[in-house]
């Protein structure tokens, strides 16, 4: 944690001109080409020389000398709302989004695939994949059955799958569907692993979907509210870190001001006092010096 105004040893109301101009005379003094030259330590040099880069960064930054000025530190260069926005973006927001787009997908094609015409052509292309894989056809050095074909041979299985499923017995698709949506939250290598689980999720899954068959278009509606309540709320709470820090440099942004102040003028008075107790330490090592040099002198020789 660093002092910008007293790094490049300015006022608190220097304007943008007087930060460059101090920036430029600060880097210059400090470069660790110039200071290596003399016979300092590189590491010490190239520090100042950051410390100096940092503390022009968060002066000629309107927001981050804010930041500076009403807390007394720098809080680095993304804005504290932005990064309430991201933290609450990630965590709540998208999982939320995430969740309710796989089910509108999902519930469009099981909807989408109980139409018989559209049935009809996924069997069709099915039919058309399965001759190919007999064949093993290849197309522009790729085979159907390599390692770069299986994928399309996989998914052309499933889409036949979920079709006869949705033909045979539709509570069975929503049952499905379930377990894909269960997918977000819970590892289905769980299910997998342990039969008993599986069997229960299995039993959960069907009777999920009896329960809310029929009420799929209500059920998206909601998520797309919750959504909706989640990105109004992730704004709000934005938006009032931005006013609280507004409201926090409006009342205590002087007082701050004027503790610093007053630091600078104890540590101003500690420095002098400091030289002068070194100045008497050197001249009390001269006059000890010249004390030993007159009785050397004043022995008599033998």
């Amino acid at each position: 944690m660093i002092d910008a105004y007293d790094v490049l040893n300015l006022s608190f109301d220097a304007d943008e001109e007087e930060i460059k101009k101090a920036y430029r005379r600060m880097s210059l003094q400090h470069h660790p080409d110039k200071v290596g030259a003399s016979g300092s330590s590189c590491e010490e040099a190239n520090a100042k020389f950051n410390e100096i880069k940092i503390a022009r960064d968060i002066l000629v930054d309107p927001d981050r000398r804010k930041i500076h000025d009403t807390f007394g530190i720098d809080l680095g260069e993304e804005k504290p709302e932005l990064e309430v926005w991201t933290i609450g973006v990630g965590s709540m927001l998208s999982p939320m989004g995430t969740f309710a787009l796989k089910t509108v997908v999902m519930r469009v094609v099981i909807w989408t695939l109980g139409w018989r015409y559209i049935g009809y052509l996924v069997l069709l292309l099915g039919m058309v994949v399965a001759l190919l894989y007999a064949i093993d056809f290849k197309f522009r050095e790729v085979k159907v059955r390599s390692q770069d074909g299986l994928p399309y041979v996989i998914g052309a299985g499933i889409a036949v799958g979920v079709v006869a499923i949705v033909w045979v017995w539709q509570l069975l698709a929503d049952a499905a569907g379930i377990v894909y949506l269960a997918s977000e939250v819970v590892d289905l290598a769980l299910f997998l692993e342990n039969w008993k689980i599986g069997l229960g999720a299995a039993i959960t899954s069907f009777f999920v979907a009896w329960l809310v068959r029929g009420w799929w278009f209500w059920i998206i509606v909601l998520q797309v509210a919750l959504v909706v309540v989640v990105l109004i709320a992730v704004s709000m709470a934005s938006e009032l870190v931005r006013l609280w820090i507004e409201n926090v440099k409006t009342q205590h942004g002087d007082k701050l001001k004027d503790w610093r102040l007053r630091l600078r003028k104890q540590r101003k008075t500690l420095q002098d006092e400091v030289a002068e107790l070194k100045n008497k330490m050197q001249d009390c090592e001269r006059v000890g010096n010249g004390y030993a040099v007159d009785n050397i002198a004043r022995r008599p020789v033998r």
